[in-house]
């Protein structure tokens, strides 16, 4: 893989027991031994945001830019600082990375990973996430 590629990507979220699923579409860029994921978010609340997801066999990280900011990193084991900007304010996140697994030959696959996410210091949340990309 050169350049970047068109893919469809299929988001499985499992939130305190809740599952939602999304389909959407976005772009996948090659850069020296990681992959970045990138599209615009489909839900309203996050409407004119585009989301990048830096993928790396040991390591995720989710930036996201437009009307809402954040960053979120996830490392197996590591619970690491990250936050979500809103035009009301800041609000200060921490992710406890349960498990990871990034399973992708260039760029298509899958990523998996779980973690609690916690804000301001308080437990507000157990996630689990499934990313398949696949070529459009």
């Amino acid at each position: 893989m050169i350049g970047p590629m068109k893919v469809d990507v299929q988001i499985e979220s499992n939130i305190d027991g809740e599952r939602i699923t999304q389909h959407i579409e976005g772009d996948v860029y090659p850069k020296e031994s990681h992959y970045y994921l990138r599209y615009e978010e489909p839900s309203a609340e996050l409407k004119g945001t585009v989301t990048t997801i830096r993928l790396e066999h040991e390591s995720i990280r989710i930036i996201r830019q437009g009307g809402v900011r954040s960053e979120q990193t996830f490392v197996c084991g590591k619970r690491l600082r990250g936050y979500y900007d809103t035009p009301q304010g800041r609000l200060e996140l921490e992710t406890e990375t349960r498990t990871l697994a990034v399973d992708l030959t260039e760029g298509l696959g899958t990523v998996e990973w779980s973690y609690v996410l916690y804000a301001m210091g308080e437990a507000s949340g157990a996630y689990r996430l499934k990313l398949t990309i696949s070529a459009r």
